[in-house]
């Protein structure tokens, strides 16, 4: 769980591409990635308010316990931070460096929108197997509005099956420049 609020917002930084290019890729690194659509990252600086929302898990057997956590941390959380010119003029690998031996199965970014398929295996804080996520969205210079469903296997968890299972997690990630920074935001 902890290493898809990790990814997420890195991905969603991400979209919050210029709508003029169109990339196409598939079975690509994020880095090939990055350097695909760095012309087409144009974040604006300024004070961003991002929000994310875990809006559903599901997995085999999920005892109790675990589940009335994963409920309380399905609250959206919303964080302003400010994004300076050099910040915004970065190239996107430096806002996905932590998705460490990813590959985007297929990226697409045109029009506005961008979806892809991204597959992690034995990426840090991943135990077994391998993390799929696919995500989907709009976006702009000034905002944008993702939603990604990411698979893992999870070891067993006391009081659930034996073997573990497959856990689905459903994300919303959406962003929107809400002004310049300002004292408070210049911190973060």
């Amino acid at each position: 769980m902890k290493r898809l609020t990790i990814v997420i917002p890195a991905i969603a930084m991400l979209a919050a591409c210029n709508s003029k290019p169109s990339v196409h890729a598939e079975n690509a690194s994020v880095e090939e990635v990055a350097a695909a659509t760095k012309d087409a990252v144009k974040l604006e600086p300024g004070k961003w308010a991002t929000t994310v929302s875990i809006l559903s898990v599901e997995g085999p057997g999920i005892p109790a316990a675990t589940a009335a956590a994963m409920k309380q941390q399905m609250k959206a959380t919303t964080v302003e931070t400010c994004l300076t010119p050099e910040q915004a003029a970065k190239p996107p690998q430096d806002m996905l460096g932590a998705a460490k031996n990813c590959t985007y199965e297929k990226f697409e970014m045109r029009g506005g929108k961008m979806s892809g398929t991204l597959v992690c295996k034995n990426a840090p804080g991943m135990t077994v197997g391998e993390m799929r996520a696919s995500m989907s969205g709009t976006f702009a210079s000034d905002k944008y509005d993702m939603i990604s469903e990411a698979t893992m296997m999870m070891p067993a968890m006391p009081g659930g099956p034996s073997s573990g299972g497959k856990v689905t997690t459903k994300t919303q990630v959406t962003g929107k420049r809400v002004g310049a920074c300002d004292a408070a935001t210049k911190a973060g």
